[in-house]
Order: structure tokens, then sequence, then C-alpha cells
């Protein structure tokens, strides 16, 4: 993987496609600084063959720069890792790759998008917040290295939160 600088500081527009073996060198590269409990390759292999997975790589001039890990069940979508090259934050491409995955989520017809996030991590509660993200769960000492708690968040596509949950919480009561 090139260094960021060699990037350069106007980056052209990112493309995204699936993430395939290929990618797995930068990615996992871009996962072992990024987080301090990374996952390992054979967790993104795991994750690629997974039923109802969607793995994406955001590609820039032939450079991976982010990526963006999750699983459909019903209508839900769930983010289970997202991470844009350290050297790359602060360029708006984390606001850009959640923007589109956002739209092909919505396309394909998902009611509801979830994550979770640490508590400490101000950067990504900004970008998920102003991305229209509610937190609406804690989940105690749900990481380790360091122990920490997650904030689940979640993100309507269609519609208000609120009347997700409650159509969820109505066909709940019939079982």
């Amino acid at each position: 993987m090139s260094d960021a600088s060699t990037l350069g500081e106007n980056l052209t527009p990112f493309t995204l496609v699936p993430m395939t073996a290929e990618h797995l060198e930068a990615v996992v590269e871009i996962e072992q600084v990024g987080f301090s409990n990374p996952w390992q390759k054979r967790d993104f292999e795991y994750a690629m063959s997974r039923a109802g997975s969607w793995c994406v790589v955001a590609v820039s001039s032939g450079e991976l720069v982010g990526y963006s890990v999750g699983f459909r069940v019903g209508q839900e979508f769930h983010f289970a890792d997202f991470a844009i090259h350290p050297g790359l934050q602060r360029r708006g491409i984390g606001r850009e790759l959640l923007r589109q995955v956002l739209g092909v989520l919505h396309d394909r017809n998902t009611s509801v998008v979830t994550l979770e996030v640490r508590a400490s991590n101000q950067r990504a509660l900004r970008l998920y917040g102003r991305s229209g993200f509610s937190t609406v769960a804690v989940r105690n000492g749900y990481y380790s290295k360091p122990r920490e708690d997650a904030l689940v968040m979640m993100k309507a596509l269609e519609g208000r939160l609120s009347d997700w949950v409650g159509e969820v919480m109505g066909t709940m009561s019939s079982y």
C-alpha cells in the first residue's frame, strides 16, 4: 500500500468495488493501524463469504482508501467494520463512503442500518451523528483492548426510526 502522502491532498473521486481477496493485504494494513483490536485476514475472509454480507472497498487512483463491511438480515443492515486509511482521515472520505453505502442500501430496500462504536470514538460519533444515526443503547464492556462500552446506533432509511421500532416491537409481541 502506498504511503497516504503519495495520494496527494486533492483526492480524485473514489469508486466503490466489491472487496476481494486481492484487497485484503491493504484492508488488513488499514485495520491494523486504525484499531486497537483489529480484525485479522481470516475475519475479512469470513465476512466476504457469509450469507447476506456486503463488503466493499473505496479505491482512488488505484489505491485502496477505505472499506465497509456489513451484513443484511431481512430489512436491516448492520455495519460490522468501517474504516478510512488513517493518513487520509478528516478529508471527507469517510462521510462520502458512508453516504454512498447508505445510498446503495436505500436502493436495495433496506429499512434500518445499525452499528456499534466505541463510546470514546468522537470522530466516528460525529460522522454517524451528522449522517442521521441515533444512539439507542449501550453495550457495557463490549470492546476489549482496552475494555470499553459500545454505543449502539441506528438510522432509518425510510420514515422515522420510531416507526421502524414500533413495527418490530409489534411483531415481537406475537411471539
